[in-house]
């Protein structure tokens, strides 16, 4: 083993540091001159493994590529029973860095990660279509009723008139009013059905909140071309809120972002999510440089099934606005000087967290 002060390099300690199982190997004695602790979690013999020619046994092939390294790093999958995803790379002229990852770990993590991003579409959605509902039986009840009381009052007037209606007449006007309260009823069944529905509370830490909406959105966001900037606080910034709830309105304003930034691109397309912390709220703001809102647009933002967009709905935002309410908290939009738009979301903090500072981290 060697003993030095610059030894290991400090490419090793920052791999030791992430956990990831990697081994330095001398060039000409051929030994394992440092492992970091990942690598004693590693099967037999490999955890084991003292020099070149034993590693070599375990994953064959190891040392031809050895040989064969230039100066770009190498990456490989190596092992017959159990395979390993290898990177290699030339440290200096005396030393081999060597990387494992086990391939089928690899790939258990990636199915589990497009598991729960399934789950949570599928959770969101449902939580979009009920919200939906709830709107739809807002909007619709008030002409229903409307039009109740419009036939009874008719069905009134006409029933002093002479000669009064003929029975077919009057038939037909009764079936008509019990359809409208058919309909009635079959909102007010609605309502209940959705009117339960109340967020599951959590204790939730935003900035983590954050990054796992981005996550959810980075293929749309390499589609757009875009640059996604996270401008998030080193300390954690905590809430109690329902996690699919506000997920969800994060995706949704940050995919109106990014519709923004391809509708008109401009030369530099940016998404920034901020997030900052008061005595009394967490305030997270999505902002883009996109086409922006003219004042007819910005005047119906909220408005139920009002949209500027060709094939939208209109319901995502008033979705939203719900969503940030069930929370005690509020939802806005501003415009931005240099030309975009910037939403804003306030939820109350738990009493345990102070004011934070900004830290700017970047996301691609």
């Amino acid at each position: 083993m060697l003993h030095h002060s610059n030894f290991p390099p400090p490419g090793c300690s920052v791999l030791a540091h992430l956990g990831d199982a990697a081994a330095l190997i001398g060039r000409h004695a051929r030994d394992i001159c440092w492992q970091s602790p990942a690598w004693a979690s590693l099967p037999a013999p490999l955890a084991a493994a003292r020099d070149l020619p034993t590693l070599e046994g375990a994953l064959p092939g190891l040392g031809a590529a050895l040989e064969g390294l230039q100066q770009a790093p190498l990456r490989l999958r190596l092992g017959s029973r159990r395979q390993w995803q290898v990177e290699l790379a030339a440290i200096d002229e005396r030393h081999w860095l060597l990387r494992m990852t086990d391939c089928d770990e690899q790939s258990r993590a990636q199915q589990r990660q497009l598991d729960d991003r399934e789950q949570l579409l599928f959770t969101s959605n449902t939580l979009s279509v009920g919200e939906m509902a709830t709107t739809l039986a807002h909007e619709l009840n008030q002409p229903i009723g409307a039009s109740a009381n419009l036939l009874r009052g008719l069905r009134l007037r006409l029933a002093r008139r002479r000669p009064a209606l003929d029975p077919e007449e009057a038939g037909a006007l009764e079936r008509a009013i019990g359809q409208v309260m058919f309909a009635a009823r079959i909102i007010t069944r609605i309502r209940e059905f959705t009117h339960s529905r109340q967020p599951k509370l959590e204790r939730i830490e935003l900035a983590g909140l954050v990054r796992e909406s981005v996550s959810l959105l980075d293929w749309d966001a390499r589609r757009t071309g875009a640059r996604l900037i996270l401008q998030l606080p080193d300390p954690p910034v905590f809430v109690r809120g329902d996690r699919v709830m506000l997920q969800q309105v994060l995706v949704n304003l940050m995919r109106n972002g990014l519709d923004a930034l391809r509708a008109v691109p401009p030369a530099d397309p940016q998404l920034v999510v901020r997030l900052a912390g008061n005595r009394r709220e967490a305030v997270l703001q999505v902002r883009d440089n996109g086409c922006g809102l003219d004042e007819e647009a910005e005047s119906r933002l909220f408005v139920p099934f009002a949209s500027s967009k060709p094939n939208g709905m209109g319901i995502g935002l008033s979705i939203c606005r719900s969503f940030v309410e069930l929370h005690e908290g509020r939802l806005w939009f501003v415009r931005n000087p240099g030309g975009g738009a910037a939403f804003h979301v306030g939820l109350p903090l738990e009493a345990r967290n102070p004011p934070q500072p900004l830290v700017t981290e970047h996301a691609s």
